[in-house]
């Protein structure tokens, strides 16, 4: 049985892990994809049944969302005080809504488009609670975290309201590329800490 230690170097590194995947997946499922545009389309007309490569999409955002839910089900565990765990429980459902999204595909509607939502809303509000929960607790040193989370998880949301109001002649999946990024950001530096055993 993993020692506490153990646990927490796995767990930390399956934050580091998710991003790479999920991103490894996408970037083979664009390889693999001369129709995909990034001025007309959507990421998740990758994982569309219609396409032949949904099974490198849904199953590369599964397989990180799985990851991730390791990762968060951890951090509950390393954060101190309320709104730090409902930061971290809110990233967890908001893992758990990556998976659904490749279970999900946009054939599937509305369904796909409730559980997309769900990831890019509650993920970089868990991000933001996290980061609050840092900035405000009494430990010093985990403000330059907490400000970093903070600022991680607000552009991402961010992202959304730019691009609505910019209207810009692009598809939909520059701002999901971007606003995951910014989620992914995030887990990898709170990750690497988690890792090294380090207070978040």
């Amino acid at each position: 049985m993993a020692s506490g230690d153990e646990r927490a170097r796995l767990a930390g590194l399956c934050g580091i892990l998710s991003p790479v995947v999920a991103f490894s997946a996408i970037a083979l499922a664009i390889a693999l994809s001369p129709w995909f545009s990034w001025r007309k389309n959507a990421l998740s007309d990758l994982g569309a049944l219609k396409s032949p490569v949904w099974p490198i999409f849904n199953g590369g955002l599964i397989i990180a969302s799985i990851l991730a839910l390791f990762f968060a089900y951890e951090l509950l565990a390393h954060l101190e005080g309320r709104l730090g765990r409902a930061g971290a429980a809110l990233l967890l459902v908001g893992s758990l809504s990556l998976a659904l999204i490749g279970v999900f595909p946009e054939d599937i509607r509305p369904v796909h488009f409730i559980v997309s939502a769900a990831f890019f809303i509650l993920a970089p509000l868990g991000l933001v609670v996290i980061g609050a929960s840092r900035l405000l607790g009494p430990e010093k040193g985990l403000r330059p975290l907490g400000a970093l989370t903070l600022v991680l998880g607000v552009a991402s949301g961010l992202t959304w309201a730019f691009w609505a109001l910019l209207r810009p002649a692009l598809g939909i999946a520059v701002p999901e590329t971007i606003a995951a990024v910014l989620v992914s950001a995030a887990l990898i530096v709170l990750g690497l800490r988690v890792a090294r055993s380090e207070p978040v």
